[in-house]
Protein backbone atom coordinates (compact mmCIF):
# COMPACT_ATOMS: atom_id res chain seq x y z
CA UNK A 1 0.00 0.00 0.00
CA UNK A 2 2.81 2.46 0.82
CA UNK A 3 4.38 2.11 -2.63
CA UNK A 4 1.06 2.65 -4.37
CA UNK A 5 0.50 5.72 -2.18
CA UNK A 6 3.93 7.12 -3.10
CA UNK A 7 3.43 6.36 -6.81
CA UNK A 8 -0.02 7.96 -6.84
CA UNK A 9 1.32 11.02 -4.99
CA UNK A 10 4.14 11.40 -7.52
CA UNK A 11 1.71 11.20 -10.44
CA UNK A 12 -0.75 13.64 -8.89
CA UNK A 13 2.05 16.08 -8.06
CA UNK A 14 3.31 16.01 -11.65
CA UNK A 15 -0.08 17.06 -13.03
CA UNK A 16 0.25 20.63 -14.29
CA UNK A 17 -1.38 23.06 -11.93
CA UNK A 18 -0.79 26.49 -10.43
CA UNK A 19 1.75 25.30 -7.85
CA UNK A 20 3.90 23.39 -10.32
CA UNK A 21 3.74 26.25 -12.84
CA UNK A 22 4.81 28.73 -10.20
CA UNK A 23 7.74 26.51 -9.18
CA UNK A 24 8.87 25.98 -12.77
CA UNK A 25 8.54 29.69 -13.56
CA UNK A 26 10.56 30.69 -10.50
CA UNK A 27 13.29 28.17 -11.31
CA UNK A 28 13.49 29.37 -14.91
CA UNK A 29 13.59 33.06 -13.94
CA UNK A 30 15.72 33.05 -10.82
CA UNK A 31 17.32 29.62 -10.46
CA UNK A 32 16.90 26.45 -8.47
CA UNK A 33 16.96 28.20 -5.08
CA UNK A 34 13.98 30.32 -6.08
CA UNK A 35 12.12 27.22 -7.28
CA UNK A 36 13.02 25.46 -4.02
CA UNK A 37 11.71 28.42 -1.99
CA UNK A 38 8.37 28.29 -3.81
CA UNK A 39 8.32 24.50 -3.31
CA UNK A 40 8.78 24.90 0.44
CA UNK A 41 5.96 27.45 0.53
CA UNK A 42 3.63 25.15 -1.38
CA UNK A 43 4.40 22.20 0.89
CA UNK A 44 3.89 24.30 4.03
CA UNK A 45 0.49 25.38 2.71
CA UNK A 46 -0.30 21.74 1.83
CA UNK A 47 0.51 20.80 5.43
CA UNK A 48 -1.76 23.56 6.76
CA UNK A 49 -4.62 22.50 4.47
CA UNK A 50 -4.13 18.84 5.33
CA UNK A 51 -4.43 19.66 9.03
CA UNK A 52 -7.47 21.81 8.30
CA UNK A 53 -9.15 19.04 6.31
CA UNK A 54 -8.47 16.58 9.11
CA UNK A 55 -9.92 19.13 11.51
CA UNK A 56 -13.14 19.43 9.56
CA UNK A 57 -12.59 22.28 7.08
CA UNK A 58 -13.99 20.07 4.32
CA UNK A 59 -17.28 19.73 6.20
CA UNK A 60 -17.31 23.47 6.92
CA UNK A 61 -16.78 24.25 3.22
CA UNK A 62 -19.78 22.07 2.34
CA UNK A 63 -21.88 23.76 5.03
CA UNK A 64 -20.83 27.32 4.05
CA UNK A 65 -20.54 27.45 0.25
CA UNK A 66 -20.23 31.27 0.30
CA UNK A 67 -16.89 31.01 2.13
CA UNK A 68 -15.63 28.54 -0.45
CA UNK A 69 -16.88 30.79 -3.26
CA UNK A 70 -15.02 33.80 -1.83
CA UNK A 71 -11.86 31.71 -1.53
CA UNK A 72 -12.32 30.56 -5.12
CA UNK A 73 -12.52 34.14 -6.44
CA UNK A 74 -9.54 35.28 -4.38
CA UNK A 75 -7.55 32.34 -5.71
CA UNK A 76 -8.56 33.01 -9.31
CA UNK A 77 -7.58 36.67 -8.99
CA UNK A 78 -4.26 35.76 -7.44
CA UNK A 79 -3.47 33.30 -10.25
CA UNK A 80 -4.25 35.98 -12.83
CA UNK A 81 -1.92 38.36 -10.99
CA UNK A 82 0.86 35.76 -10.82
CA UNK A 83 0.50 34.94 -14.52
CA UNK A 84 0.64 38.61 -15.47
CA UNK A 85 3.68 39.16 -13.27
CA UNK A 86 5.37 36.13 -14.84
CA UNK A 87 4.75 37.55 -18.31
CA UNK A 88 6.16 40.94 -17.29
CA UNK A 89 9.30 39.38 -15.82
CA UNK A 90 9.92 36.94 -18.69
CA UNK A 91 13.47 37.21 -19.95
CA UNK A 92 14.28 39.98 -17.48
CA UNK A 93 16.54 37.91 -15.24
CA UNK A 94 15.03 39.27 -12.04
CA UNK A 95 17.11 39.15 -8.89
CA UNK A 96 16.66 36.19 -6.57
CA UNK A 97 13.92 36.63 -3.99
CA UNK A 98 13.52 33.43 -2.04
CA UNK A 99 11.35 34.98 0.68
CA UNK A 100 8.93 36.38 -1.91
CA UNK A 101 8.85 33.03 -3.70
CA UNK A 102 8.11 31.24 -0.45
CA UNK A 103 5.20 33.61 0.25
CA UNK A 104 3.86 33.19 -3.29
CA UNK A 105 3.99 29.41 -2.88
CA UNK A 106 2.06 29.58 0.40
CA UNK A 107 -0.53 32.02 -0.95
CA UNK A 108 -1.08 30.16 -4.23
CA UNK A 109 -1.82 26.92 -2.43
CA UNK A 110 -3.86 28.36 0.45
CA UNK A 111 -6.07 30.27 -1.99
CA UNK A 112 -6.83 27.17 -4.04
CA UNK A 113 -10.05 25.64 -2.66
CA UNK A 114 -9.70 22.65 -4.99
CA UNK A 115 -6.82 21.38 -2.87
CA UNK A 116 -9.15 21.11 0.13
CA UNK A 117 -11.47 18.88 -1.87
CA UNK A 118 -8.57 16.90 -3.28
CA UNK A 119 -7.10 16.19 0.15
CA UNK A 120 -10.52 15.24 1.52
CA UNK A 121 -10.98 12.56 -1.15
CA UNK A 122 -7.36 11.47 -1.73
CA UNK A 123 -6.36 10.13 1.66
CA UNK A 124 -9.42 7.94 2.35
CA UNK A 125 -8.43 5.80 -0.64
CA UNK A 126 -5.32 4.67 1.23
CA UNK A 127 -6.77 4.30 4.72
CA UNK A 128 -7.51 0.80 5.93
CA UNK A 129 -10.74 0.91 7.96
CA UNK A 130 -9.71 -2.07 10.09
CA UNK A 131 -6.72 -0.12 11.49
CA UNK A 132 -6.40 3.05 13.57
CA UNK A 133 -7.19 5.91 11.18
CA UNK A 134 -5.24 8.58 13.10
CA UNK A 135 -2.12 6.44 13.25
CA UNK A 136 -2.32 5.89 9.51
CA UNK A 137 -2.76 9.63 8.91
CA UNK A 138 0.24 10.38 11.12
CA UNK A 139 2.25 8.20 8.75
CA UNK A 140 0.62 9.08 5.40
CA UNK A 141 0.47 12.86 5.94
CA UNK A 142 4.24 13.41 6.35
CA UNK A 143 4.96 10.83 3.64
CA UNK A 144 2.67 12.76 1.27
CA UNK A 145 4.36 16.07 2.07
CA UNK A 146 7.89 14.64 1.72
CA UNK A 147 7.02 13.04 -1.62
CA UNK A 148 5.46 16.25 -2.94
CA UNK A 149 8.51 18.26 -1.85
CA UNK A 150 10.92 15.81 -3.50
CA UNK A 151 8.98 15.92 -6.78
CA UNK A 152 8.78 19.72 -6.75
CA UNK A 153 12.52 20.08 -6.06
CA UNK A 154 13.29 17.74 -8.95
CA UNK A 155 10.94 19.72 -11.19
CA UNK A 156 12.70 22.97 -10.20
CA UNK A 157 16.08 21.43 -11.06
CA UNK A 158 14.78 20.11 -14.39
CA UNK A 159 13.24 23.49 -15.27
CA UNK A 160 16.48 25.31 -14.52
CA UNK A 161 18.48 22.82 -16.59
CA UNK A 162 16.02 23.08 -19.49
CA UNK A 163 16.17 26.88 -19.40
CA UNK A 164 19.98 26.67 -19.44
CA UNK A 165 19.94 24.33 -22.44
CA UNK A 166 17.51 26.51 -24.36
CA UNK A 167 19.45 29.69 -23.65
CA UNK A 168 18.15 33.21 -23.10
CA UNK A 169 15.43 33.39 -25.75
CA UNK A 170 14.24 29.82 -25.16
CA UNK A 171 14.15 30.36 -21.39
CA UNK A 172 12.13 33.54 -21.87
CA UNK A 173 9.59 31.59 -23.96
CA UNK A 174 9.36 28.97 -21.23
CA UNK A 175 8.71 31.76 -18.71
CA UNK A 176 6.02 33.25 -20.93
CA UNK A 177 4.45 29.82 -21.34
CA UNK A 178 4.29 29.37 -17.56
CA UNK A 179 2.75 32.85 -17.23
CA UNK A 180 0.10 32.07 -19.84
CA UNK A 181 -0.68 28.76 -18.14
CA UNK A 182 -1.09 30.52 -14.77
CA UNK A 183 -3.51 32.98 -16.39
CA UNK A 184 -5.40 30.05 -17.94
CA UNK A 185 -5.55 28.39 -14.48
CA UNK A 186 -6.94 31.62 -13.03
CA UNK A 187 -9.61 31.89 -15.72
CA UNK A 188 -10.51 28.22 -15.31
CA UNK A 189 -10.73 28.64 -11.52
CA UNK A 190 -13.07 31.60 -11.96
CA UNK A 191 -15.47 29.85 -14.33
CA UNK A 192 -15.30 26.26 -13.05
Amino acid sequence: MIWSFIAATILVTLLPGPSLLLIVGAAIQRGWRAGAAVSLGVVLADAILLLAVLGGLGALARAEPLALSILKWLGAGYLLYLGGAQLCLAGGGAAADEAGGFRRGVATTLLNPKIIGFLAVYFPQFIRPDQDVWRQMLWLGPLFLATVLAVFLLCAAAAKMLAGVLGGAGGAWLERGCGCCLIACGIYSAIA
